[in-house]
């Protein structure tokens, strides 16, 4: 059971520096590393105050410098948004310069201001990321690639700065589609499924939907599975409520991210309320916000009932100043993970 701190990088508020929410997050990891987590995850978003990491393979390398043995990787690189070829290189930079500490997350992408935006077809995104992937797989593992498709056509072309034996690095889909499910299994790749604020009995189906696609692939036995949660400890229950809110005003940009035009004034997104969203007072209490020992029993629950082999957790979705951001990821890694490490 692996367990990761995600990082979104959003602007909570039009204040916000963009400068200051990048060097919070590389304190966050920094002090992650040393808390034990096995992971640190870096978004990719553009254009809209959901957040402000265009690059997560850059935020990546920022942190290889001041982290000793956490894995460092995108979750994800939109690999329809990106030529392949300079994932491969980039790659393999990460590589170097983190001492081997890659873990690559791909995705499809969902947006479609996005892809308008970069001139990309969102209808053919499933079909280009598989591309995509052949190429970054082909770079990787045999340090050249040659490549004639539907989208991308290279010619045989190496890839220096590889390390000496060069190999995929450990990866993570984002994505439901069931033929890119099956092929995740036939590669080992671990499917990555955002819980939200859903119970787990919620999200049953979801994790059936990977066992059934990786029997399908071939897998044998039950299937890997990434969670994503929000989550943050605090005794105060006026500061529990404001987590909530958070997390209340995440799923509503999260969600008007998947709209035509997102609703937004410039760059920032507005919070527009959506007809099925959870009460306050339900997600206080249903959601790991709140003791210690509150979000350690939810997690533990969602790990007993959910099974999975990977755990990324985002707390900074609150509007806390960095400081009270801080605590939260300390003690959760000092009063929670070690409880948590042995499920």
């Amino acid at each position: 059971m692996e367990f990761a701190l995600f990082n979104l990088m959003s602007q909570h508020s039009a204040d916000d520096v963009p400068a200051a929410i990048l060097t919070n997050a590389v304190d966050q990891v920094r002090l992650a590393d040393d808390l034990g987590f096995d992971v640190a995850w870096f978004a990719e978003h553009h254009f809209s105050s959901h957040s402000v990491c265009a690059s997560p393979l850059m935020m990546a390398a920022a942190c290889a410098s001041v982290t000793k043995r956490i894995r460092l990787g995108p979750a994800v690189v939109v690999l329809p948004l990106h030529h392949p070829l300079r994932v491969v290189q980039e790659v393999g930079m990460l590589d170097a310069l983190s001492g081997g500490r890659v873990v690559l997350g791909l995705g499809t992408g969902h947006q479609p201001h996005e892809f308008r935006t970069y001139g990309v077809p969102i209808h053919e995104r499933v079909a280009i990321l598989e591309e995509g992937w052949d190429i970054v797989e082909q770079g990787l593992t045999q340090g050249k690639v040659a490549h004639t498709g539907t989208y991308f056509s290279i010619p045989s072309t190496p890839i220096v700065g590889l390390k000496q034996v060069a190999g995929m690095p450990p990866t993570y889909l984002a994505g439901g589609d069931a033929h890119l499910l099956r092929r995740a299994a036939r590669k080992g790749t671990t499917p990555l499924v955002s819980q939200g604020f859903k119970l787990p009995e919620a999200m049953s189906r979801a994790r059936a939907l990977v066992d059934e696609s990786f029997a399908e692939g071939g897998w044998q036995g039950r299937a890997p599975l990434g969670l994503q949660r929000y989550i943050f400890i605090t005794d105060d229950p006026a500061e529990a409520r404001i987590a909530a809110q958070g997390v209340l005003r995440m799923a509503r940009t999260a969600l008007s991210l998947r709209d035509e035009i997102p609703p937004r004034e410039g760059a920032w997104l507005r919070s527009v309320p959506f007809e099925t969203e959870p009460t306050l007072d339900w997600l206080l209490e249903h959601s790991p916000i709140g003791p210690a020992s509150k979000v350690a029993d939810i997690l533990a629950r969602d790990i007993a009932l959910l099974h999975p082999t990977h755990m990324s957790l985002y707390m900074g979705f609150t509007p806390f100043p960095q400081p009270r951001v801080m605590t939260a990821i300390e003690r959760f890694g000092t009063e929670v993970l070690p409880l948590l490490k042995g499920t």
